[in-house]
């Protein structure tokens, strides 16, 4: 199966999520074998929503929040890898 690497943005989070008092956003980088970039990025998003960085309460959340894949690439198999974990936050507007 092919193995994709896909780029993701998240905007407007809320700042809870990291001990900010200010929407945040993020960028990270997930490895996901699958049928087709369109699998990949079902994939990758349906991983996202299980990190328990994005266990907020409800009342925390924001109807803002998007996220966007900014790259999905195939990829060989012999392609170096990081584990497919964590993130690069930042604070929205900065």
């Amino acid at each position: 199966m092919p193995l994709f690497a896909c780029s993701v943005r998240g905007e407007n989070f809320p700042g809870a999520m990291i001990g900010e008092s200010k929407p945040i956003g993020f960028y990270t980088t997930r490895y996901v074998e699958a049928t087709s970039a369109a699998a990949a990025e079902a994939a990758v998003l349906e991983r996202l929503r299980k990190e328990p960085a994005f266990n907020v309460p409800a009342s925390a959340r924001s109807k803002d929040a998007k996220i966007y894949f900014d790259e999905i690439s195939e990829i060989s198999d012999d392609a170096p890898q990081v584990a497919g974990t964590g993130f690069t936050f930042f604070i929205m507007g900065t």
